[in-house]
């Protein structure tokens, strides 16, 4: 287990990050296209309620599945949100959606179990398996198709020794949404092997051309499945660290368990502050799915005014994933490439290489527009184009 640990890799994402962050420390303009998050302040209605949980003493230890009324009212959105039907019992709130995933892993993966990842996927999936004893499986999305995996592909690799998918839908890195019947292939597969499926939706409120699906609306997967949300995407409070883990009854009882021996539980002034994020809902997800949308629309348009090839507008989420081959650069991974372009050039993407995927590069549009152009002005100059 020790050399399980020793092994295990930084993220790709934090790394670029943190090296972003030395620089700007150091009095360096510093263009950052790494970071996953949108850069938005707080709603007020929000801010407000942080405040007055502080004044009024709400700072004490929560209890360690969330308080009840978070509960209940994350369960609530979700169900008008996405036509699901969970209750407050099938509810837990953790520090992140992250932690939902590594607890979720822990909980139900046995040593050399192995877990079907699409790729591209979120660099955190394999190191969370791997920290488990179990085995990540890559299955290589079509490029054709937005990098969707299809049951098909799934049933290709899975063996005897497959027992859980994870699957993020909308994707991180390549914006994707699966259709309907494409999730209920999927479905159908996951429930005749007898897998358990996370599927990992935070990008969900992200969503600008085509409808989101969640997995939560097929009632005869439920039983199997491990829901993640978070209020860090589409309601802009990354820093806050409030993720909703939805899941049958006895899953809930488990993660519970393991939350209450680990993290204890969330801050309760973030989880107030969430509470009021649900309240304001509607709101406050019209508003930074409408800025978010500026912002990937102006990113995009800026790289095409120089790129090789036409890069499309993603349907969902925070980032532009494009071969680094429009952008002229070959002869070199990606890896090489980001850290040479932010060492040199003080701009931060993420090598494709992380998301399972060489030869490209993810660029995050959540910056604000002026800054995005400049980065892209940067990044024209580096290039010479």
């Amino acid at each position: 287990m020790f050399e399980t640990f020793l092994n295990l890799e930084e993220s790709a994402t934090v790394a670029i990050n943190s090296l972003a962050q030395e620089k700007k420390a150091k009095g360096e303009r510093v263009y950052n296209l790494s970071a996953g998050e949108p850069m938005l302040s707080p709603h007020p209605a929000v801010a407000k309620v942080a405040s007055i949980a502080i004044a009024e003493g709400k700072t004490l230890y929560p209890p360690v599945a969330g308080i009840p009324p978070l509960r209940q009212a994350s369960a609530q959105w979700l169900n008008t949100t996405y036509q699901t039907n969970y209750q407050t019992a099938n509810t837990l709130i953790t520090c992140g959606g992250k932690f939902g995933i590594f607890a979720a892993c822990q909980a139900f993966l046995k040593p050399d179990d192995e877990v079907l990842i699409p790729a591209p996927y979120w660099v955190s999936y394999p190191a969370i398996v791997k920290l488990f004893g179990g085995k990540p499986i890559t299955v290589m999305g079509d490029e054709t198709n937005n990098w969707k995996v299809s049951a098909l592909e799934l049933e290709k690799l899975a063996t005897p020794k497959t027992k859980m998918l994870i699957l993020n839908n909308a994707g991180n890195p390549t914006g994707s949404l699966y259709a309907r019947t494409e999730l209920a292939e999927i479905v159908s597969l996951a429930k005749a092997r007898g897998w358990m499926i996370i599927s990992d939706e935070v990008y969900s409120g992200l969503s600008y051309d085509g409808e989101f699906i969640s997995l939560g609306s097929f009632p005869e997967i439920t039983d199997n499945l491990i829901l993640v949300q978070s209020f860090s995407k589409h309601f802009a409070m990354t820093g806050w660290r409030v993720g909703m883990i939805f899941a049958p009854e006895y899953a809930i009882k488990i993660l519970t368990k393991i939350q209450g021996q680990s993290t204890t539980g969330t801050s309760s002034i973030s989880q107030y502050a969430a509470l009021s994020a649900l309240e304001n809902a509607t709101e406050i997800q019209t508003q930074v799915c409408a800025e978010m949308r500026s912002r990937r629309d102006a990113l995009v348009a800026e790289l095409n005014t120089f790129s090789k090839e036409k890069i499309s507008a993603p349907a969902s989420g925070l980032y532009l994933f494009f071969p680094l081959k429009i952008l002229g650069v070959e002869n070199i991974t990606s890896a090489e490439f980001c850290l040479k372009i932010l060492r040199d050039a003080n701009i931060a993407l993420v090598p494709g290489s992380a998301f399972g995927c060489e030869g490209y590069a993810r660029a995050s549009f959540g910056a604000p527009v002026e800054e995005l152009k400049d980065a892209v002005s940067a990044l024209k100059k580096y290039l010479k184009m």
